[in-house]
C-alpha cells in the first residue's frame, strides 16, 4: 500500500497530448499528465467545519465497499460545486484528488465520443465542469433524429444514467464532481 501514498496522482483529458501513464488508464484520444496542483485540504481556505465534513465523508465512503454491495448500491460518491469563478471549487477537487490519491478525468463533454467513454473510470474522480452550461450535449429528442452529426454524441440521458441510472454501477469506487 505504500506506493498508493508515493504514486503520483494524474490528470486524465481528452485535450492533453503528454502521456505519462504508468497505469495504463489512457486510452485512445485520452493523454495524461500528472496533477501538480499544489492544493491540499492542509492549504486549502475553506470553513472547517465544511472541511471536516468532506474530509469525514471521504474516509466514510472510502471504508463503505462491503456496505455498498451488501445494500445493492454502486460503490460511487457524487458532489455538486457551485459558485462564480474564484470561489475554489477547482483547488477543493485538487485537495480531494491528493487527499484520497484518486486519479481525475476531466470530462469535457463536448469532446466525449459517446456515453460509453462515461463508464470506462475506476477508483477515479471524474469532474463534469459547467455542467449547467453545456450546449453541445443532445437531448432525447435529437438522439431520435440521429443526425451525422448527433450520431456518438454524449446525451443528457447517457449522462444521467451514468450519475444515477443503470450504468451508475459499472465500476467502482468512483467519485463524480459536478460544478
Amino acid at each position: 500500500m505504500l506506493w498508493k501514498n508515493l504514486r503520483a496522482v494524474k490528470l486524465y483529458s481528452r485535450d492533453v497530448d503528454a502521456s505519462d501513464d504508468d497505469d495504463g488508464r489512457a486510452s485512445g484520444e485520452w493523454g495524461c499528465t500528472n496533477l501538480e496542483h499544489p492544493s491540499t485540504f492542509d492549504t486549502l481556505a475553506m470553513d472547517p467545519n465544511a472541511k471536516k465534513k468532506i474530509i469525514d465523508d471521504l474516509e466514510r465512503f472510502l471504508k463503505r465497499r462491503e456496505f455498498y454491495k451488501r445494500v445493492g448500491k454502486a460503490w460511487k460518491r457524487g458532489y455538486l460545486l457551485y459558485g462564480p469563478p474564484g470561489t475554489s471549487k477547482t483547488s477543493l477537487i485538487a485537495a480531494m484528488a491528493n487527499y484520497l490519491k484518486f486519479d481525475v478525468f476531466d470530462l469535457e463533454l463536448s469532446s466525449i465520443y459517446d456515453n460509453g467513454e462515461l463508464k470506462r473510470r475506476n477508483r477515479s474522480i471524474l469532474v463534469i465542469e459547467d455542467i449547467d452550461c453545456n450546449a453541445k450535449v443532445r437531448d432525447r429528442e435529437a438522439e431520435d433524429q440521429q443526425s451525422e452529426e448527433a450520431k456518438g454524441k454524449v446525451t443528457l440521458s447517457g449522462i444521467l444514467n451514468f450519475i444515477d441510472g443503470l450504468w451508475s454501477s459499472f465500476g467502482d469506487e468512483r467519485i463524480i464532481v459536478s460544478t
